[in-house]
């Protein structure tokens, strides 16, 4: 499984694709602090930011501080589902694109690891993003207006909300790579990912214009989960057992069922 890991490694850092992908990152960082100055929203916003009790990273700030910016990437991590997916494009549709997946199977690999070393290197690749994105926007904070407070717990709730996300991010990479082996097509994979992205939130936010109660569904969509968690420390012990739920069936199900559909599947 190593081996794959290194060799697919190699690969894409031949390529320009996740130089790319981390520059736009890096980009997003940019934009956010020094730029809009408030966090991106990629999904729909169930609590208007006028009725937040705490910080609301989504209002344009004047002053934003280490501690600021640690809050507002969190809360705009679930943009990195978009960088996500290019991440699993390369890595794991790539060999089917190019038939390359028939020669390593051909030479004993072990179809479970191959699946799995997919994944492992996907989800990897995705955390280090993820804390990236949280260490360049502190730092850029910091460059802005100084260290800020990060006294009284502050630094154990971004860890807890950061910990959560890398939890989702797990799950999201393992429906990711699930498709890829399911759906084996570049276009189509991108397409249905995208659409579990957006669309839940997409119909359910204007549905809830009409029935405001409709937005709990998204207690249980993927995607949601991020927002949610980006302030861990306002939730429920009950709310918090709900997104451990909700991240742990989203990462084992697919798994399970992608590498039992993978060991029956015909490899052209």
């Amino acid at each position: 499984m190593l081996n794959i890991i290194r060799a697919d490694m190699y690969r894409i850092l031949r390529g320009k694709g996740i130089y790319i992908t981390f520059a736009i990152l890096i980009a997003m960082a940019v934009l956010t602090i020094f730029v809009f100055r408030s966090s991106v929203q990629t999904g729909v916003t169930v609590v208007p930011p006028e009725e937040a009790e705490y910080f609301n990273p989504f209002l344009q700030q004047e002053i934003i501080t280490g501690a600021d910016a640690a809050v507002m990437a969190v809360s705009s991590m679930d943009f990195q589902l978009f960088l996500f997916l290019p991440l699993i494009i390369f890595i794991a549709l790539s060999p089917f694109s190019s038939s390359a997946v028939k020669n390593e199977l051909t030479i004993g690999i072990s179809r479970v690891k191959y699946y799995l070393s997919k994944w492992i290197l996907t989800s990897a690749l995705s955390v280090f993003m993820m804390a990236l994105y949280l260490a360049i926007s502190i730092v850029f904070g910091i460059i802005d207006s100084g260290v800020g407070d990060w006294s009284n717990g502050f630094v154990a709730n971004i860890l807890q909300s950061f910990g959560m996300q890398v939890l989702f991010a797990l799950a999201m990479n393992s429906v990711g790579i699930f498709f890829c082996f399911v759906i084996r097509k570049a276009g189509a994979t991108e397409g249905v990912y995208i659409a579990l992205v957006l669309v839940p939130q997409m119909i359910f936010g204007l549905i809830s214009i009409a029935y405001p109660d409709i937005v709990w569904v998204l207690n249980f969509d993927l995607a949601s989960q991020f927002g949610i968690f980006a302030q861990t420390a306002t939730l429920s012990t009950g709310e918090i057992a709900r997104g451990l739920a909700v991240g742990a069936a989203y990462l084992i199900i697919p798994a399970v069922a992608g590498i039992a559909l993978f060991k029956k599947a015909e490899i052209k």
